[in-house]
C-alpha cells in the first residue's frame, strides 16, 4: 500500500485528495446508524452530501466527506456543507453592535472545539481507519512487531483476529495499540456495515426494477 506525504498531516490530507479516486459521504442518524453514499468526484459528492441532509432533516450534524485514493488511504475533506450559510444582513446598520461580529466565526471554532481524540472517534464511526501508531521511538522498539502484526489485520480487516489478539494495555506502548486496535475495530465494523446496508439497497432497486 502507498503512502502519501507524511511531512505534516495537511500535506498527507492534499495529497490523497487531490489524487482521490472516489469519495464518500457519511450521514450520522444515531445508534450507530449511518447513510452512506459514494461518488467518484468531488462535485457530485457535495450534491449527494446536500442530497442526504435534504432526506434526513431532522439530523442536525452534517454529512462527513472523506477521499480514497487508489491504495485505500483516505482523508476527511468536509464535515460541513460545500456552501456555508450566509449571515442574516442587519435591517438597520446604525443599531448594528460591534460584539455581534465574532458571531460569523464561531460556526468553524464549534467544529474545532471537538478536541482530536473526539474527532478520530468520530471518524472511526464513520467507517475511516485511524492511522498507524508512531513507534520510532527507542521505548516502543519491543512492541514494534505486535503493533506490525495488529497493522497486517486491520489492512486485512479480520475484525475477530482483531478483537482476539492480546494486549496488556499497562504502559504508554500498549495502551497506543489497544487504541489504536479499538478505533480499527469500530471503523471496519462501520464500513461492513455501510457496506451491508448498499448492498440491501442494490438488491431492493434490482428486484423493483424486475417487477
Amino acid at each position: 500500500m502507498n503512502t502519501p506525504n507524511l511531512t505534516s498531516p495537511e500535506a498527507y490530507n492534499a495529497e490523497i485528495i487531490a489524487n482521490a479516486v472516489k469519495f464518500t459521504a457519511s450521514l450520522f442518524l444515531g445508534r450507530g446508524e449511518y447513510a452512506t453514499i459514494e461518488a467518484t468526484s468531488r462535485e457530485e459528492i457535495d450534491q449527494l452530501a446536500e442530497m442526504l441532509s435534504t432526506e434526513h432533516p431532522t439530523v442536525k450534524s452534517k454529512p462527513v466527506i472523506t477521499a480514497i485514493d487508489a491504495a485505500g488511504n483516505q482523508a476527511i475533506v468536509s464535515g460541513q456543507p460545500a456552501k456555508a450559510p450566509k449571515a442574516p444582513k442587519a435591517e438597520n446598520p446604525a443599531k448594528e453592535k460591534p460584539a455581534k461580529a465574532p458571531k460569523a466565526a464561531a460556526a468553524p471554532a464549534a467544529e474545532k472545539a471537538l478536541g482530536k481524540r473526539a474527532q478520530i472517534a468520530a471518524d472511526a464511526e464513520a467507517g475511516i481507519i485511524p492511522a498507524k501508531p508512531d513507534f520510532s521511538a527507542p521505548t516502543h522498539a519491543r512492541f514494534r512487531k505486535k503493533l506490525d502484526e495488529i497493522a497486517a489485520l486491520v489492512e486485512k480487516a479480520d475484525i475477530k483476529a482483531l478483537k482476539a489478539y492480546p494486549i496488556n494495555p499497562v504502559s504508554s506502548s500498549p495502551k497506543a495499540m489497544d487504541k489504536y486496535r479499538n478505533l480499527a475495530v469500530i471503523a471496519l465494523e462501520a464500513q461492513r456495515k455501510a457496506a451491508k446496508a448498499a448492498a440491501k439497497a442494490e438488491e431492493a432497486s434490482a428486484t423493483g426494477a424486475a417487477q
